[in-house]
């Protein structure tokens, strides 16, 4: 059950203690949809807040065991920790132990339904795992090495692999129909009907485990993934701000404008699942792109918010700035290269590119991602911005320690 997470009680624990409804309401509203499929919640016209709470109403009523519970119990069935003790036999499991409950009945359902799986969906599985060579003929010692392999990502690749989960027939109609009149005929015939239809209830476990699944999936996005977008016009250094930031190098540091006229998406390496965005605008632009990179920009977690420090912040630039805030997201306003600013200037420059963006003190910093080699030995202001992701994900409930260091440059101290 290894790599589901390494914070012990604390965000991980605030994502168990929550109710269902209030997780996925952290998802975005497409992740939910498959979930929804499942437990037979309509989605069409409903938003996400509505939507989650449906969703989590019929999760829980349909993970209820028993027929009668099932049929006359009221509420919205067990909680979502009884359902894991009765799946994984654990009585005492505990709140904070949900995420990695949570991972080891995937991790179980992987390892039964592995062997009946064909050489091409073993394989399959065994490339989305992330794993390469060919994969063993036990699931056990397929899960065994792909955990060994994967470490603290595990729990995540694993509940995101292979999303296409069983569903069930659930109960028998004609059960369900001769119910109301049970209660007309012998006692023995009560009986029998009763006892026949727990059983089907209880023989339902494949659509319980599948929905298990789902919510597995949701969890470790919710905690894990991590997506921050680099905003700003051309070259006001957001490819440097990346390559600093992350240590990814796009090739593109250029100062000729225009160089960056696409999104670009690129996954960190060495993380579980942090992605970086890196976009001219949110104008325009967002009109342009794929449907694939429209999906991710509505993912984006965090905003980091590029203005050069060359130049007076422009129209545009404050209408980008403005559509970044009015996602409710995070947004972080950078001003960059100001190594390039006389001494005398930076104050006044400053205060005028915050006021003319309306940025909170709180949320505005200035940086020199890639400052002349004469004027600095290295990147100005790295730490400061990562302190600030740092907040800003944790007040998401996501876990920073996704965040790499910082680059292994230099940096000069702000001057």
């Amino acid at each position: 059950m290894g790599g589901t997470t390494d914070r012990g009680s604390g965000i991980a624990a605030s994502l168990a203690v929550e109710p269902l409804h209030r997780l996925f309401g952290r998802c975005h509203r497409d992740e939910l949809l498959p979930l929804a499929a499942l437990v037979g919640v309509a989605h069409r016209g409903v938003g996400l807040d509505l939507l989650a709470r449906n969703v989590a109403r019929a999760t829980r009523r349909l993970a209820r065991h028993g027929l009668l519970s099932a049929l006359f119990g009221g509420g919205d069935g067990p909680d979502w920790l009884t359902v894991l003790r009765d799946l994984t036999g654990n009585p005492r499991l505990g709140f904070d132990e949900i995420p990695e409950a949570e991972v080891a009945v995937v991790r179980r359902a992987r390892t039964e339904s592995w062997a009946p799986l064909s050489t091409e969906a073993r394989a399959e599985l065994w490339q989305q795992l992330g794993m390469g060579g060919t994969p063993p003929d036990s699931g056990e010692e397929a899960m065994a090495q792909a955990e060994s392999s994967l470490g603290r990502a595990f729990g995540y690749v694993l509940t995101q692999a292979h999303k296409q989960l069983t569903t069930s027939k659930g109960v028998p109609v004609f059960l369900l129909v001769l119910l109301p009149f049970a209660f007309c005929l012998h006692p023995i015939l009560i009986l029998s009907i009763v006892v026949g239809a727990n059983r089907a209830l209880r023989s339902d476990r494949p659509r319980l485990v599948a929905m298990v699944m789902h919510v597995a999936r949701l969890r470790q996005i919710v905690l894990r993934r991590i997506t921050v977008g680099f905003v700003g016009s051309p070259s006001t250094g957001k490819d440097a701000g990346i390559r600093a930031m992350f240590g990814i190098d796009s090739g593109n540091i250029s100062p000729v404008a225009g160089s960056t006229t696409t999104v670009k998406i690129q996954q960190v390496p060495g993380a579980t699942a942090l992605y970086v965005v890196n976009t001219p605008g949110l104008g325009d632009v967002v009109q342009s792109v794929t449907d694939e990179a429209k999906q991710v920009l509505s993912h984006i977690d965090v905003y980091v918010y590029v203005v050069n420090a060359e130049g007076g912040v422009q129209a545009r630039e404050r209408a980008d700035y403005k559509a970044c805030r009015g996602s409710g997201k995070p947004v972080l306003a950078l001003v960059n290269k100001i190594d390039l600013l006389r001494p005398r200037d930076k104050e006044k420059y400053l205060a005028d590119a915050r006021e003319k963006l309306g940025a909170p003190p709180g949320d505005f910093l200035a940086v020199a991602f890639d400052p002349m080699p004469e004027l600095s030995a290295g990147p100005i202001g790295l730490e400061a911005v990562r302190e600030w992701l740092v907040r800003a994900l944790v007040s998401l409930d996501k876990d920073p320690t996704e965040l790499p260091l910082l680059a292994a440059v230099p940096e000069a101290a702000p001057s």
